[in-house]
């Protein structure tokens, strides 16, 4: 089944310890995100992330190379579209600059979300890029709004 991917590159001017850290801890994940972030950043567990009350995902953390890798798979959530989804961010230096890639991939080819998620993943991973170099990210509900897109009536539990 042919799928595609997101992938952003974004210059960062932090250390990779720190953009790590905003990628693997759950205070500073609320920081540029998503500010309700629940569980634990290790290998094999689990980190939830909502938005406006509503789990839009769950995902399993797996793997983690300090300051160089961080990667998770999408397993529950509100948002169907991620179930099976992988994403993979990778910090690296080159030419003296730090470099963050970012993969989101094994979308199906005709996932309704990807265009609004790949907007999203911009403007969340400029939020990144703010709050590393600057203390102050623009998680939601504090990120600029993309479009129109309305949880449904009942939060999950």
């Amino acid at each position: 089944m042919p799928t595609r991917e997101i992938w952003h590159e974004i210059l960062i001017h932090a250390s990779a310890e720190k953009i790590y850290a905003a990628l693997t801890q759950s205070d500073q994940l609320a920081h540029w995100w998503t500010t309700d972030v629940r569980g634990v950043s290790a290998v094999g567990q689990t980190l939830e992330f909502r938005f406006s009350g509503y789990l839009a995902s769950m995902m399993k953390v797996t793997a983690l190379h300090p300051h160089e890798l961080v990667c998770w798979s999408t397993i529950d959530g509100l948002a169907q579209d991620w179930i099976g989804t992988d994403l993979e961010f990778k910090i690296f230096q080159d030419e003296g600059k730090m470099l963050l890639h970012f993969r989101h991939s094994q979308w199906s080819e005709n996932a309704p979300s990807f265009a609004h998620c790949s907007m999203g993943w911009a403007i969340f991973l400029l939020s990144l890029k703010e709050f590393v170099e600057t203390g102050k990210g623009r998680p939601h509900p504090y990120d600029m709004p993309i479009n129109l897109w309305t949880p449904p009536h009942t939060p999950l539990a």
